[in-house]
């Protein structure tokens, strides 16, 4: 007979009830995260020059625009940062949809199809303020950074922002 471990056993129903609990607004939202082949939601960037970016992110299908605007503009803020150019300013801002369709694979396996708002900005960074348009990148990426942790989406803006997508790429709400 074997012997089961008694706090597994205490958080089976822990988990059980926070399941219950957790309702049907499971739905992800975009992070402050580099995006890649597999997880496409999150930011990435393109070196223009020593001192101009272009930051992309791109949400989940229930990521409102308002968030994932801010995961760039943090992700801008970051990279004068890392790139030690202590001011930057957002000279453009662009928004987009990438819709995609359900791909099969050969052996088996198939990807969703998705509709993923986008935000595109044209970053300029300096050591010290041109202008009074310039940020500091540090106290804007703790501040950015501090309310995406902290930000809770409701289920009516997740579908909301979910509704926008399907419309942007021309599907039925």
């Amino acid at each position: 007979m074997r012997r089961i471990n008694a706090g597994l056993l205490t958080l089976l129903p822990c988990a059980a009830l926070l399941g219950a609990c957790a309702g049907t607004d499971l739905k992800p939202i975009a992070t402050l995260s580099a995006s890649n082949a597999l997880a496409p939601s999150g930011y990435s960037e393109t070196k223009l020059s020593d001192t101009q970016y272009q930051v992309k992110a791109t949400g989940t299908e229930a990521t409102p625009k308002v968030r994932i605007e801010k995961i760039a503009r943090a992700r801008a803020a970051q990279i004068g940062v890392e790139q030690k150019l202590k001011y930057y300013k957002v000279a453009n801002v662009q928004f987009g949809v990438t819709c995609s369709k359900k791909h099969e694979f050969y052996k088996g396996g198939a990807t969703q199809p998705g509709n993923r708002q986008t935000v595109l900005l044209d970053v300029v960074y300096a050591k010290e303020p041109l202008d009074a348009t310039y940020l500091s990148a540090s106290e804007s990426y703790d501040a950015l950074s501090g309310e995406l942790s902290n930000e809770v989406i409701p289920p009516e803006a997740k579908a909301a922002a979910e509704q926008e997508a399907r419309a942007g790429c021309g599907q039925a709400t």
